[in-house]
Formats: structure tokens, sequence, C-alpha cells
């Protein structure tokens, strides 16, 4: 009986995105098949994967990528051939590098993977004068013996044929077909067949080349096209320019002259900036002397077990338990230390004065009482400290403590604020400037130059702050300080130093929003597409450099954000975008 063929074709998309002619063949046979039809329908896939392969696109086009995953899977679907890759040289042709790898039994291409010299090296030499190697068992062919250990043992491949690529003279690389898990003999019409794809592969590379010398020459053709139109366009600039250079000339003049005026200026600057960071540094010396010096007399009156304070505590109430509550009491009215109204402080004495006369003791003793925070209601709740026949000592001695807790209290405040001061005074005024952003606190740094201008929220400005949780940005902390000295200083003046100034920070995910809100007359519109430009102002002579917002806007721009406003009578807002990173 005749065996039984059956060949189905079917069109498949591929990755590509082109579509490939696949050849599944179904042999179906009840005795041995007649070996020539095998072959000649073998013939019949191999004709037609050239012709696939011949008049694809990418042949000409020289996408070598696209071509080499059309060859690996037509070949390894239409042939039935386990692993079929493409791979190329480098350029000091010591390694192979896979171009696509195609795994029939997964469906998947791959590539990337890298073969080294000491792997390949017995296979290159044969394929620099042959145009094949034919490894029916690749564990004992002596050419490919470089490949056991670190490629067809993990990979089970039983069974390689490698096509030579070649270009002229020089060999690029291998066409690939791999068996797995199966022995299998390779026949003289595919060892062609493999060739014939590598030819095609060749011819592809060198359209590649051709091509990109094409681009490169046609790139070099419209660069000399545009070289001749930007002269021709350039002498048209000069003859122009020549005409105007008077009034050019003239504009520059004055230009330099007010950028010399602003060099002096922060020429002068710089060195103020120096002379008050070592004013400050200095200060800072004897204010902590103070400070420590305040601690040491707290301690030493009233803390230490042979103070002044404890030993007369001891005299005049040898009971502990008593001593415990007469230092709950004190704790107790330097809580209540308070500024009353004079009414209230007259009707305060005049029931300290009654009461000091009933306790037999000098009616003038009202006054120091009242200012220790003291009153009745005390005698009520601490009413076993006052059982006491020493009772004049021991209002002496609670006195005494308060007085020198107020005074050593209001030392220790005044000291803080100076730090403040000298601490702000350092931060803005010096003059090193970081050539790397760093991380950021926009609260600290704003509160900052808040701190220097604090003596004028005292008078006829309200200062709002209304600050959201915002994080750490990546920016210039010293270039950050002159923005808000120009926007909050601007809002001021704008106010003639009499109005409400407002402050206010959001939280925008990948960025924070600052806004300066002032209520002065506002920007006139006539002029508000100007308030940007260098050297423009609309202050008296004298009062202003017209480089403020000028500065604002590069300081804003070199952190890459944002700044805009709106203004009308009585509103004024300043809004400024900054990244929480610089963009690279």
């Amino acid at each position: 009986m005749e065996p039984l063929v059956a060949e189905k074709i079917q069109i498949l998309g591929v990755t590509t995105g082109f579509p490939v002619v696949f050849f599944s063949c179904f042999l179906m046979f009840k005795f041995p098949m007649d070996s020539y039809k095998l072959e000649l329908t073998r013939a019949r896939i191999q004709q037609n994967i050239l012709a696939q392969v011949s008049s694809h696109p990418s042949a000409r086009s020289g996408d070598i990528q696209t071509l080499a995953r059309l060859i690996t899977q037509s070949v390894s679907e239409g042939l039935e051939i386990e692993r079929v890759g493409v791979w190329l040289f480098n350029d000091s042709k010591n390694e192979l590098v896979n171009v696509d790898l195609y795994l029939r039994s997964q469906g998947t291409h791959d590539s990337g993977a890298i073969l080294k010299e000491n792997e390949f090296r017995e296979e290159f030499h044969y394929l620099v004068s042959e145009k094949f190697v034919d490894a029916n068992d690749p564990y004992t062919d002596p050419r490919t013996k470089g490949f056991i250990e670190s490629y067809l043992t993990p990979n089970g491949i039983t069974a390689m044929l490698d096509g030579v690529i070649r270009m002229g003279e020089e060999l690029i690389g291998t066409l690939c077909f791999e068996h797995v898990g199966k022995q299998h003999e390779w026949q003289e019409d595919e060892i062609i067949f493999c060739s014939q794809l590598g030819d095609q592969i060749s011819l592809t590379i060198s359209n590649q080349r051709k091509n990109k010398i094409n681009d490169e020459l046609t790139k070099r053709e419209n660069e000399l096209k545009e070289l001749n139109e930007s002269l021709e366009r350039l002498v048209e600039e000069r003859t122009h320019k020549l005409k105007k250079s008077n009034e050019e000339l003239e504009m520059t003049i004055s230009t330099l002259k007010k950028a010399q005026d602003q060099l002096v200026l922060s020429e002068k600057m710089a060195s103020l900036g120096q002379l008050v960071a070592g004013i400050a540094h200095e200060i800072n010396n004897p204010i902590a002397a103070i400070q420590s010096s305040a601690e040491n007399l707290k301690e030493f009156l009233f803390e230490s077990e042979l103070s002044i304070f404890q030993k007369e505590l001891n005299e005049y109430l040898p009971d502990p338990k008593k001593q415990t509550r007469f230092l709950e009491l004190i704790q107790v009215l330097k809580s209540r230390i308070e500024i009353i109204s004079g009414r209230e402080r007259m009707q305060r004495r005049k029931r300290l004065e009654s009461w000091l006369v009933s306790q037999k003791i000098s009616e003038s003793f009202s006054f120091h009482l009242i200012d220790t925070g003291f009153d009745l209601d005390v005698l009520d709740s601490f009413p076993d400290v006052f059982a006491t026949d020493r009772l004049e000592k021991l209002l002496t001695l609670l006195v005494e403590e308060i007085t020198v807790y107020q005074s050593l209290h209001i030392m220790l405040l005044a000291v803080e604020r100076a730090s403040k001061m000298t601490f702000a005074l350092k931060n803005f005024v010096r003059f090193e400037i970081s050539k790397n952003p760093i991380k950021v606190n926009v609260k600290e740094n704003i509160e900052t130059v808040l701190t220097l201008y604090q003596n004028q929220f005292k008078k006829n400005v309200i200062l709002i702050k209304e600050y959201e949780d915002i994080p750490f940005i990546e920016g210039y902390p010293e270039e950050l300080l002159h923005l808000w000295t120009n926007l909050i200083y601007n809002s001021l003046q704008a106010m003639s130093f009499s109005g409400t100034l407002k402050i206010q920070t959001k939280n925008l995910e990948d960025k924070v929003s600052i806004c300066v809100q002032d209520s002065g007359p506002g920007i006139p519109e006539s002029i508000q597409t100007r308030i940007f430009e260098p050297f423009f102002t609309t202050k008296a002579l004298g009062e202003g450099s017209g480089l403020g917002l000028d500065i604002c806007r590069k300081i804003v721009e070199r952190h890459q954000g944002s700044i805009r406003f709106q203004s009308i009578p009585g509103n004024t807002e300043f809004t400024i975008e900054l990244p929480l990173q610089i963009p690279k």
C-alpha cells in the first residue's frame, strides 16, 4: 500500500508583526515512507522559507533583529528543530552574541546570550575556511568540544548544524540548527539550506551597513545644505545688526553700568556678610556664657543640697513632708505667673493685706506676694504648709524663690531669642554657595527670614502662617533664603509696613507649593508683564535695583520650579512650586 502524506499549510502571526508561512507536516503511515517523498516535503518547506525570507522587507531595510526572528521561528516550526539561533561576532571577534534564539517546545524567543572565545575556538578555526559544521554527535566531534560543559549539556543538545555567515572574506557569525533529545544525521539539503539562510543574513547585514552609510551621507548633505542656508541667513543678520550697532552699543553700555553697580553692591554685601557672620559668632560666646552662668546660678541657689534656699527651707520647715508640699506650692505659683489688670491687682492686694494683718505681718508685703501669683486660694490648697510659727520667714523665702526664678526665666528667654537671631543672621549672610543641591527644610528656611524681620511684625503687620507638613526638598539653601527675602520684603514694602502678610505651604505629592500673600494696593495691570524684567523697577531712585524679582525667577528656574502671581487691589499672591528632587 502506498504511504499517506498530509501536508497542512498555516499562515501564523509572529512577534515580528509580519505574516510567516509555516508548514506543519503530519505524517501518517502503515508502511515505511519513501525517503524521496520526505526529502521532497522538506525541500518544499525550505523553498517557501527561503522565498519568505528573501522577500521580507527587513532584508532590504537591514533590520537584522526582525529577520533573525523570522528565520529562527520559520525554520524551527517548519523543520521541527527544537532550537534555532542566529549568533554574530562582536567587533573584537572574541565573543559570539546571540541575536535571536527560538525554542519550539516553548514557542518563545530569547536573545543576549554570549559565548566566549575559549568555548568556540576550535569551531571558529574550522569555519574560517569551511561553510558549515555538521556535528551529528557534538559530544564526540572535535569541532564542538568547547561547547560541551557550558552549552551542549545544559541545553540537552544532541545534534548541531552551524552554517557560516560571511561577508566577503570576513566571518561575522553563524546560523545554528540544534536538535534536543533525539539523534539526527544532517542531510546535504539541510546543510545547503542552512548556508543559503546564512547568505540571506549576510545580505541583510550588508544592506544594514549600506543603509547606515546612505543615511550618514544624506545627513551630511542635509547638514551642508543647512550650513549654506545658515551662512546666507547669517550674512543677512550681520548686515541688519551693523545698521543697529550704535543703538545696541548704547544699550549694552547702559546694561553694563547697571550690572557694574550691582556687582559693587554684591561685593559690599559679601563683605558685610563676612563681617556680620563674624560678629554673630563673637556674640554667641557671651550668650553661651550667660546661659551657662544662669543655669549654674539656678542650680546653686535652689537645686543643690548645699544651696541657701535648701538650708533656709530645712530651718523653717524641718518636716520633710511639709518641705515636699512647699515645693509643690512653688511649682503651682511658677505656673500661674501672669500679667493682671490694675483692677484685679487692687482687689487681690486688699484680700492679701487683710490676711497679712490677721497674721501680724506688714501690709506692704502684699505687693511682693502679688508679683509671685499668690492669692488666698493657695491657703485652702496648702493649709499644712502655712501652719507654722515662722510664717513670715517662710513667705519671704517663697517670694525670693519666685522672684529669682522670674529673673532667671527672663534671662534665659532673652538668651534664647538672641541665639535665634544670631543663628538667623549667620544663615542669611553666609557667603559660601552650595555647588551641588542638598536636602533643604523649606519651613526652617522661611523661618530664618521671618526671624530677621520679626521687628516689623511687632508694629502694624499681622503675620499669618499656614504650614502644612511638607517633606524636605532638593535645592540650594542660600539661594532659597534670598528668594524668600525678596518676596517677603517686597510684600512689606508694598503694604508700607502696615497690613496682613500670609505665608502658606502645601504638599503637592511630587512637589511643594509656597504662597506669599499681602494686602497691599496690588501691582498695576499695565506693568504686570514686566515685573520679572531685569532692572525694571517702579521704586524711587536708590530704593531698588529692579533685580529682585528677576533674581527670584532665576532661582526658581535653577530649581526647575515655577513662579506665578495674581494681583488685585488689596490682595497680591506670589506662588512658587518646587520639585522634591531636581531633575537631572
